[in-house]
């Protein structure tokens, strides 16, 4: 039986239900024989993932969905109030079933209570450094973290994209609807540190289970991930979530990743190479945009058009009538 215990968050609380410490989340141990999710009005399918990946990566990178609708293909909406979204976000903690754990669950709570505090600094626009302090945009977005379960299964503790492993394990853990967030959390293969699926607007067989974000345990705060591991993989991949593509998604060409405020870019920038500037459009590449490859610490924004997009694909994809 999967347990799933509620944690005692205020619903309304923001960033600032983890300003000066995290507030402590329920936590619940499940075994990996859980059922499966509610219908929801999102849809996604093997071929409508994106992932970020380490410079050093030899795993593939799942494809970005070719068909995954263009800013002026999604339905323009009005902007929704800064902070106005609440989205439930249930964490999934993927660990081994023959090997004892690295932490403790209580640091493994501790964990992604951290990564909530930066999940929702980013999608706040209040991740900017010194100095950089109204360089990002705020968004409509706040995540509530709903609960944690710990499932102790070698199979997904190593997931890979687009395995069956993948799939029974999303099958059997899923919870809520295309409102909820759940975030898939283990030692993930092919050397990635996450993939997530694209929201998708066509009935795709009833695998709207798969929707989610899967993502490298160690690239929590805290981590061992090295320059990876200041959280920011999770802010990336929930932007897949809410149909943001890659800021080299099509390079220099006209289109790029369909947000007019993003400069063009050549392909991926990782570490944090100040000034590089790889088209002859205008701007600098965006490396500190949570949409490039650069290292965390280089990461710490998203522009007002991407916080557009994601407003109209909230409304489209996600949002229940």
């Amino acid at each position: 039986m999967h347990v799933k215990l509620r944690s005692a968050l205020v619903a309304g609380a923001t960033a600032a239900l983890l300003a000066g410490g995290a507030a402590p989340v329920a936590m619940a141990t499940a075994s990996a024989t859980a059922s499966g999710a509610a219908g929801s009005a999102a849809h996604c399918d093997d071929g409508s993932s994106a992932a970020r990946v380490r410079a050093n990566s030899k795993g593939k990178e799942p494809a970005q969905d070719p068909q995954a609708p263009a800013y002026g293909q999604i339905k323009a909406q009005p902007r929704m109030a800064n902070g106005s979204v609440h989205i439930p976000t249930v964490v999934h903690m993927l660990q081994s079933s023959t090997a004892p754990s690295s932490r403790t669950d209580a640091e493994w709570t501790a964990m992604v209570n951290a990564q909530m505090k930066v999940l929702n600094d980013s999608f706040s626009g209040a991740a900017e450094p010194a100095g950089h302090e109204a360089e990002g945009s705020d968004t409509p977005f706040r995540f509530d973290l709903a609960s944690i379960d710990f499932v102790k299964k070698d199979a997904w503790y190593h997931v890979t994209v687009s395995s069956k492993a993948e799939r029974d394990m999303k099958r059997a853990l899923h919870a809520g609807s295309s409102e909820t967030l759940n975030v898939y959390v283990g030692d993930i293969g092919d050397n990635l540190l996450g993939w997530a699926y694209f929201p998708r607007e066509i009935s795709n067989n009833g695998r709207n289970y798969l929707d989610g974000v899967v993502m490298l345990d160690e690239s929590m705060p805290g981590g061992t991930a090295g320059k990876y591991s200041l959280g920011d993989t999770l802010p990336h991949e929930v932007g897949h979530w809410l149909a943001l593509h890659h800021t080299f998604q099509a390079g220099c060409s006209a289109s790029n990743d369909f947000v007019a405020d993003t400069p063009k870019e050549a392909h991926p920038q990782f570490d944090c190479p100040i000034g590089a500037d790889t088209c002859t459009a205008p701007g600098a590449d965006p490396i500190h945009n949570f949409m490039d490859y650069s290292q965390d610490s280089c990461m710490y924004l998203f522009t007002a058009g991407q916080a557009q997009r994601m407003n109209d694909a909230w409304i489209n994809f996600r949002a229940i009538p």
